[in-house]
């Protein structure tokens, strides 16, 4: 195998590719469960193996991160517990950490994993701030920091906590700036224009799209991210036919796989969760029927368990009860109800308890069997 992944990094140019020996020291430790593989190594092993990035990380192909986050987390510690100064091994740990906290936030949601990754942050920033750490690494150590930010950032966001993900993905961004990471700062402005259309704050999110995409000279896929978020935050205005033009311009920039100036974070922008913002654009313009046909694309592409299933399900399920598709609503909310006790993703579960709200205030409409299994939802939700 490294033999095979040496070969194909022949064809990458020497500024972009490590050493061989790196790529196949990165290969392996991947394979053994370690760390989770940023560019170029994702690339070059999907281009061997024939694998799409995005079907690497849906199925958590080869990553066991229940060990590795307890590893990392230990190891961090040490550092805390004899005060010793951040230098390269913090910072390569604190990056392998904050990757088996996304992969167990991909598995099982981020109410439990949240307090953890604001912890690693913490820790992180505190050393910054006080100077601990060795004079060579520090433009690292920001930006490692900024990365775990925006990590903890996404996890506080999916607890549904909102305003603790506001106040730490600023944070983060100016870590990101300070360190130079471009790329980091756009995930980051991505975030943050995230939780303003989650919050329902359109112009805010407008704005901020507007201004990345006027700076021009984009990747493909950070094109499509904020051309998506200019279409929802215009749909949530009222103005269903620009709204659509910037999701049209969105798919548009995407390709099949990730290309050589595509980030490594942007892996999750694909045609999936175009048709999932597709639906939700109808459904800021009020036209729910027209928004279950894009819905249903997204929850289908997610075959296997895990917090996006559970979360396409539970916007799949609002947009049928809305549409009042009772029959259709039937299957979802079983294989959601089934999800309910295995994910813990506070926003999804509060989506939920609306969604069961509205179906038994929908007195004879739906089904016997619809309105017995929203019983249950809530009931399960509750004891989750």
């Amino acid at each position: 195998m490294a033999k095979r992944l040496a070969e194909a990094a022949d064809e990458w140019t020497r500024e972009r590719l490590p050493t061989r020996e790196s790529l196949v020291r990165s290969i392996k430790g991947w394979e053994a469960g370690k760390h989770r593989p940023r560019e170029p190594y994702l690339t070059l092993y999907c281009r061997v193996f024939g694998f799409r990035e995005t079907e690497l990380f849906e199925e958590n192909v080869h990553i066991r991160p229940d060990a590795s986050a307890s590893l990392g987390i230990e190891a961090l510690d040490s550092f805390v517990v004899d005060g010793r100064p951040a230098d390269a091994e913090y910072v390569m740990t604190l990056r392998t950490t904050g990757q088996a906290l996304v992969a167990l936030d991909t598995a099982y949601g981020g109410n439990e994993i949240f307090p953890l990754a604001v912890r690693v942050f913490r820790t992180a920033s505190a050393k910054l701030a006080a100077g601990n750490f060795t004079a060579t690494v520090e433009r690292d150590l920001e930006a490692a920091a900024g990365e775990a930010g925006e990590i903890a950032a996404w996890q506080a966001h999916d607890a549904d906590r909102q305003d603790v993900s506001r106040q730490i993905i600023h944070e983060a961004m100016m870590l990101s700036r300070l360190a130079g990471d471009r790329s980091m700062e756009l995930l980051e402005l991505a975030h943050l224009s995230m939780l303003s259309q989650f919050q329902r704050r359109p112009h805010e999110t407008l704005r901020i799209a507007d201004d990345v995409l006027a700076g021009g000279d984009l990747p493909p896929r950070v094109e499509a991210i904020f051309q998506v978020r200019r279409g929802r935050a215009l749909a949530a205005l009222g103005d269903g036919t620009r709204g659509f033009e910037a999701l049209h311009r969105a798919r548009s920039a995407l390709t099949e796989s990730i290309g050589t100036r595509d980030p490594y974070w942007s892996w999750w922008m694909d045609e999936a969760e175009l048709a999932g913002h597709q639906g939700m654009a109808y459904a800021e313009l009020g036209e729910w029927g027209k928004a279950v046909t894009p819905l249903t694309e997204a929850y289908e592409h997610h075959l296997t368990r895990g917090r996006s299933r559970y979360n396409c399900g539970a916007q799949l399920l609002n947009g049928l009860v809305h549409a009042q598709a009772w029959q259709e609503a039937e299957p979802v909310i079983v294989e959601v109800m089934a999800q309910a006790s295995e994910i813990a993703s506070a926003r999804t579960v509060n989506l939920l308890l609306r969604v069961a709200d509205r179906i038994e205030l929908a007195g004879t409409g739906p089904t016997s069997t619809l309105t017995d299994s929203a019983q249950d939802l809530r009931r399960v939700l509750t004891c989750a």
